[in-house]
């Protein structure tokens, strides 16, 4: 398992992943942000290891956007479970909820549209986005 952390930008390496073998689990938790040199540098990273089995894990919202605007930051990857963002109508305050694979892979997304509120305790927390848009990826 590999757990990314910080920034994937201009100055990120790859080289030493690539040596690992496979498979290869990217748990993306810890990541802060991506610029579209990082992406670039994912990708190229990616067609490197294509034949090494890869699975994602713990993807934030900034990469489930980067993995619905550039197909190819997939790759041939399988996505087991996403951070989906909801924020409180009433207080908002917002929360990532993670989500496994199988709510999500292959049909249309299995995700409650709102929840309640633990922080305010009266408002109900509502998906921030579409489902259908937010896990294009999955298609």
């Amino acid at each position: 398992m590999v757990q990314l952390k910080g920034v994937i930008d201009e100055d990120a390496q790859f080289e030493a992943i690539s040596k690992l073998g496979g498979p290869l689990i990217f748990n993306f938790k810890g990541l802060t942000a991506i610029n579209s040199c990082g992406v670039r540098n994912w990708v190229n990273f990616l067609k490197e290891i294509q034949k090494t089995e890869i699975t994602f894990e713990e993807c934030p919202p900034l990469i489930v956007r980067q993995m619905n605007m550039v197909p190819s930051f997939v790759g041939h990857a399988k996505v087991s479970s996403v951070y989906v963002p909801y924020v409180c109508d009433n207080c908002d305050t917002e929360k990532l909820v993670l989500v496994d694979h199988s709510k999500f892979v292959g049909r249309d997304p299995e995700i409650a549209e709102a929840i309640p509120c633990e922080s305010c305790k009266k408002g109900e927390m509502e998906l921030d986005g579409h489902p259908q848009q937010y896990f294009a990826f999955s298609k």
